[in-house]
């Protein structure tokens, strides 16, 4: 699987497991980790969903901040995900600046 492909199977992990139709398992979080990644979590959801690759990076790199300062109060199976995230997410982006240079490079 490409950097690309494990990146966005991380995100959508993440998003699946917070945001689901019920709610049940968002309303189980402590408000601290609720509050602090349900805004930045919607937008990766969008991202992933019809966003460009840079609004995706963009909002991975938001969500993953937001979730930095709240990760000692999280669930064990979503501090799980988002350490899945955040290792999927440098391997994408470390591949996405590899490529800038090299374009950019080209005469």
């Amino acid at each position: 699987m490409t950097a690309e492909g494990k990146f966005r199977e991380a995100a959508a992990r993440v998003v699946d497991l917070v945001l689901t139709d019920d709610c049940v398992y968002l309303d189980s979080l402590p408000d601290a980790v609720e509050t602090a990644i349900v805004t930045p979590l919607a937008q990766l959801g969008s991202a992933l969903r019809a966003g460009t690759a840079e609004e995706l990076t963009k909002s991975a790199s938001l969500f993953l901040d937001c979730a930095a300062f709240v990760a000692p109060q999280m669930p064990q199976d979503l501090a799980e995900a988002v350490d899945d995230l955040r290792a999927a997410f440098r391997g994408y982006a470390s591949r996405r600046i590899s490529s800038q240079v090299l374009r950019s490079e080209t005469p």
